[in-house]
């Protein structure tokens, strides 16, 4: 090296040599340092000092000092505030000219280090003192700016400087308990590698703390899609003691991480042909389980490190830190499937309505699959209560909860794999390998004999139990029609009578609902067990989902395509009366044409209007929401729909033809694939029969379940009327901004808060602030959910793998292939006009069925084969891709699409139309 220095910049051998100069280039630096003098191979780098970057944030210091005084780091817009003016201070200051200098002389040092092959690239990371302890780990909180060539140093220190005090690391530190005091930071220039392979090892297992299991997770490229999450990575599980290769998780690797070829940054590279070996050999794989392993006994602690194998096969380390908050407790939410009920932002009052809901609903259904008294008390408390969460107003499942309730019952473990393949659930289960022998083997055997007779008894019982359902629904209906009658007392229909009415609706009506989970669960079985029939007899996994898709369309029976039948038969006939269509085709409101429609010449039409309406008037968008009019309340709203059939030309009976074919022509490719196979052709005859059963009648609850939550809108809007009367609301849809809870407590004088209007008030505040938020599909917290959940982070998705793909992958669900202008509904609008557009939506929920028919096709973020939106699209033959990440941002209204809901593609056309 060069003794021309002024000190400012520190060498990798200074800071191994000289401990008070590591004290100076922060704990990521510090690290580096001693794992290269521990001869492990580390990409040339050099350091910015803490006091160097102290003296390049001197001439903003006295600015960020009084924003820092003035900020409360509970309210989102003043961090917002804060972290961008302090960003434009830091960038804003120019690198002294001795710096300057010095950064031209260790730049040409580095680019002339044994690791450097042509045009060298730079990395650019923080080095925060205390940054990566056991206890605080800044982990993704500080920005690293990766491919910045020479020229863009001085501008890429000064963005990594300004984010320690991003909004994200303000909150941070906040919620750490750590005080604004300026930041010791010092700043990393590294050679960037060309990565090959990249990813972490953890020296023990970071959700159990396990000493003895180290983790691998690889990708292709560079490690930021590891950390970053846009990648496929393969995850490994290694016994550190015997270093055998316990469990492997091997993903299909269509994409990688790389330099982007002009300027600084990454991009997501999509590969030709998708990867589906492992990223890693068994050797590398054991290499680095012995690296963490001994880096971890000779530091003392659990290590958490990143490293990098070049084209040539050797491995370096780009990070090591203590691997932190080992053994917290985990909680995983997922908005899988429960999006599509309940997509975006639900009232208090839903939620609460839903959570306790579940709660009875799984509390019954638990006996039903074999879960002893004593198993169901002790979930009680914790369990049961608790298979729902809520953050920031949208409704999450507590998938940690769900899989508690599978593995609560001896034997049930084997029905895990089924399930998260019917809601496309990440698998996070890997179930242990059966006893081979003895008294555990027949134990085992016991177990699973004893579920199979349980879940045969109840299917025996389930025709029964459904049509007890249908008639409890009938009764609670027509006693709530009773209550509610003005002629009947006033005590009948008071504040205390509607509160014991929803009591009783939840202690008979929801347990008896419980039925819908068994008949879910034999639906989710039996739609495995064709699909892996499929494969067995010889078809790829992609062909046996397509052939399984297609025998499900053109089914008889589905009650949830009544809806549409009936809205189409409307349709039918404006179309067949000339006064009607004029109506309908001129230049009137929606509410001016259903006004007409009062008219004596059109009696006729009303009245089968009002019929629909009276039959199918809970079947609306976002129907399971409280908040959500039914169609009674907005008799309007019939109208657009129509004029979308009109405009559209769909007619029931096509649909239905064009269906069953396809149902016909694949019923006979099945017939040739099991010709000659006697037992398996009657197996899966059999599987089919009785998948497709589960399915319909899935579809038939979920039409019950639509009514049942018809009553509970009515007695809570009857409830907001008592509330508004009474003076406690200004509003009678302010109850929606109430839960359950407090609503019985304020009826029955135990409410230690009654100013209504205060709660309200504050609640529709922070519904407004969360509206324009975006929060991830899935939210891992450990120790306190709150907690992770107010994150701000979790509002900045990271980069996209999919950003700039011109072919995006979802699930196929409905066969058919299109080309039309996309429309892109951020929330379902039922006066939106439809004509054959391809709808793109984050999630749909039931009522989208209306939506759906007058559209070319359907795009949806979230959704599995057995999610609502993937059985209507086969029935109506719609074609249906679910399950694309990103799509609403990828997708701008009027691209236009190309849809296979066979292959389950989505090309991007051309750009959008003006």
């Amino acid at each position: 090296m060069t003794s021309a220095t002024t000190g400012a910049i520190l060498r990798a051998e200074t800071l191994a040599a000289d401990p008070a100069a590591a004290a100076h280039a922060g704990a990521k630096a510090a690290n580096l340092a001693r794992l290269q003098a521990a001869g492990y191979r580390v990409p040339p780098f050099a350091v910015l000092g803490t006091d160097t970057c102290a003296r390049l944030l001197a001439p903003s210091a006295d600015a960020i000092a009084g924003l820092l005084a003035e900020l409360d780091p509970d309210d989102p817009a003043a961090l917002r505030s804060v972290s961008s003016r302090i960003r434009a201070l830091v960038e804003g200051c120019p690198l002294p000219g001795d710096i300057a200098a010095e950064l031209d002389t260790v730049v040409a040092e580095l680019a002339a280090g044994p690791a450097a092959a042509g045009e060298v690239r730079f990395a650019v990371r923080s080095s925060v003192r205390g940054e990566d302890s056991a206890t605080d780990s800044f982990a993704g909180q500080l920005d690293t700016v990766l491919n910045v060539g020479a020229a863009d140093l001085p501008a890429a220190i000064g963005t990594v400087l300004a984010s320690a005090w991003s909004e994200r690391t303000l909150f941070y530190r906040a919620r750490r308990g750590l005080d604004n005091a300026p930041v010791a930071c010092a700043v990393v220039v590294q050679v960037l590698l060309d990565s090959a392979v990249s990813g972490v090892v953890f020296s023990c297992n970071p959700r159990s703390g396990d000493p003895s299991e180290a983790v691998v997770a690889a990708a292709l490229g560079l490690g930021e899609g590891v950390v970053a999450g846009t990648v496929d990575c393969d995850t490994y599980f290694v016994d550190r003691g015997t270093g055998a290769i316990t469990s492997r998780v091997v993903a299909d690797k269509r994409s990688r991480v790389a330099p982007a070829p002009h300027g600084a940054g990454t991009t997501v590279e999509e590969l030709a042909d998708p990867l589906t070996a492992a990223a890693l050999s068994d050797t590398e794989i054991q290499e680095l389980a012995e690296v963490a392993g001994a880096l971890a006994d000779r530091f003392g602690a659990p290590q958490d490190v990143e490293f990098a194998y070049t084209p040539d096969g050797r491995l370096h380390l780009l990070q090591a830190r203590p691997v932190t908050a080992t053994g917290a407790r985990e909680t995983v939410f997922d908005n899988v499937n429960v999006a599509e009920s309940y997509p975006g932002l639900s009232s208090p009052l839903t939620f609460s309505v839903l959570r306790t809901a579940y709660e009875r609903v799984f509390r019954t259904c638990h006996r039903d699959f074999g879960a002893t008294a004593r198993i169901v008390e002790r979930n009680a408390a914790d369990l049961y209560p608790y298979l729902v969460g809520t953050a920031r107003g949208r409704i999450y499942y507590n998938i940690s909860n769900w899989y508690r309730l599978f593995l609560e019952i001896p034997g049930m473990e084997f029905a895990i794999e089924g399930w998260e393949a019917a809601l496309n659930i990440e698998n996070r289960y890997q179930r242990p390998p059966a006893p081979a022998r003895g008294i555990a083997r027949l134990r085992a055997i016991a177990l699973r004999l004893r579920v199979f007779a349980i879940i045969l008894l109840g299917w025996l019982r389930l025709p029964r139990r459904l049509r007890a359902f249908f008639t409890a629904l009938a009764a609670a209906t027509t006693d709530l029609e009773r209550r509610l009658d003005e002629d009947r007392p006033e005590r009948d229909r008071d504040a205390h009578a509607l509160l014991a009415w929803t009591e009783r609706f939840f202690d008979e009506l929801v347990p008896a609902y419980s039925v819908q989970i068994f008949n879910d669960f034999l639906a989710q079985q039996m739609f495995h067990v064709v699909g892996l029939q499929l494969r067995r007899a010889g078809l790829a996994e992609e062909a046996a989902l397509t052939l399984r898709n297609e025998l499900f369309c053109g089914e008889d029976g589905v009650d949830s395509v009544d809806p549409v039948r009936s809205a189409l038969a409307l349709a039918a006939r404006v179309r067949a009366d000339s006064a009607l269509r004029a109506l309908f085709d001129g230049p009137s409101t929606a509410q001016q044409v259903w006004a007409s429609l009062s008219e004596d010449r059109f009696a006729t039409f009303r009245a089968a209007c009002l019929r629909h309406i009276a039959e199918f008037g809970d079947r609306t968008v976002d129907e399971l929401k409280l908040e959500t009019d039914p169609l009674g309340e907005h008799p309007e709203r019939l109208v657009p729909m129509l004029r979308n059939y009109l405009r559209g030309g769909q007619n029931a009976d096509d649909m239905i033809a064009r269906e069953r074919a396809i149902r016909r022509a694949a019923e006979r490719t099945a017939t040739e694939l099991f010709a000659g196979e006697g037992v398996r052709r009657w197996v899966f005859r059999l599987a089919l029969r009785l998948a497709r059963e589960h399915v319909k009648q899935r579809e038939n609850m979920r039409l019950g379940r639509s009514r049942a939550f018809g009553l509970l809108k009515r007695v809570f809007r009857e409830y907001g009327r008592r509330l508004h009367a009474d003076g406690l609301v200004g509003d009678p849809r302010d109850v929606f901004w109430l839960t359950y809870e407090e609503i019985a407590a304020l009826t029955r004088g135990t409410a230690v808060d009654t100013d209504i209007t205060r709660t309200v008030a504050l609640r529709k505040a922070d519904y407004d602030r969360w509206q324009a938020q975006r929060l991830p599909s899935r939210i891992v917290t450990t120790g306190i959910a709150a907690s992770g959940i107010s994150d701000p982070a979790l509002e900045q998705p990271g980069p996209d793998a999919a950003e700039g793909a011109r072919v995006l992958h979802g699930i196929g669900c409905a066969p058919g292939r299109v080309e039309a202008p996309a429309l892109v509904l951020d929330t379902p609008d039922p006066d939106v006009a439809i004509d054959g557009q391809i709808l793109v939506a984050a999630t749909t929920d039931p009522g989208w069925v209306f939506l759906m028919v007058a559209a070319g096709g359907l795009v949806s973020e979230r959704g599995s084969l057995l999610s609502h939106t993937a059985i209507i699209g086969r029935e109506l033959g719609i074609p249906t891709v679910v399950g694309v990440p990103g799509v609403t941002r990828l997708i701008g209204n009027g691209d236009v699409l190309v849809l296979d809901g066979r292959a389950g593609t989505v090309t991007l056309g051309q750009e959008r139309r003006p």
